[in-house]
Parts: structure tokens; C-alpha cells; sequence
């Protein structure tokens, strides 16, 4: 029996199981800094008046657009728009979270 391959799989274990820990600690922090700036009013106001006014002007162009190129680049501007939906984005880390709290 081969002791060597033993001994390099329970490494790798022990690798992956370190990398899983760091990305949950990663994880875990930036859970919490969401956490922060969605309570905070500033995210609110910034929402409002910027994220979304935004959000509605590239896709009310979108609708009246007949060139591709625009109509390529303001389907970018609005996905890159609802990306700021700051409680999917921390749905979304948590998911991945508990995923990993299950490997461990």
C-alpha cells in the first residue's frame, strides 16, 4: 500500500478545508459591511438620487434607441444598474455562506 498517497490527499483536505475557512471569514465581513451600509440613510438617499434616477434614464433611452451600439451599451448601463440592489447582492453572500458552512 502506498503511505504517499495518503498522506498527500489528507494535505489537500486540510488545504481545502483552510481555504473554505478564509473565504468564510471574507464572507462573513463583507456580510457585515452590507449589513452596515444598508441601515445606513446615506446608501438610502444615495439610492434615491442617484442609483435609480440612473437606473430609469438609461432604461427609458433603451426603449427609444434604434442604434445597436447604443441599445449594447445602455442593456449594459442598466444591468450594471441593478447590480446596486444592495439586499440581493447580501442575499446572495449569505447563500454562498451557509453553502460553505455545509462543506465544512
Amino acid at each position: 500500500m502506498n503511505n504517499a498517497f495518503i498522506n498527500k490527499e489528507a494535505q489537500s483536505e486540510e488545504q481545502s478545508s483552510v481555504l473554505l475557512r478564509e473565504k468564510t471569514e471574507r464572507l462573513t465581513e463583507l456580510i457585515e459591511a452590507l449589513n452596515n451600509v444598508i441601515s445606513s440613510n446615506y446608501w438610502k438617499v444615495l439610492q434615491q438620487n442617484v442609483f435609480d434616477v440612473e437606473l430609469i434614464k438609461s432604461k427609458r433611452r433603451l426603449e427609444v434607441e434604434s442604434d445597436t451600439t447604443e441599445i449594447f451599451r445602455l442593456q449594459g448601463e442598466v444591468r450594471l444598474g441593478r447590480r446596486y440592489n444592495l439586499e440581493k447582492l447580501l442575499t446572495k453572500y449569505r447563500d454562498e455562506l451557509q453553502g460553505i458552512r455545509k462543506q465544512l
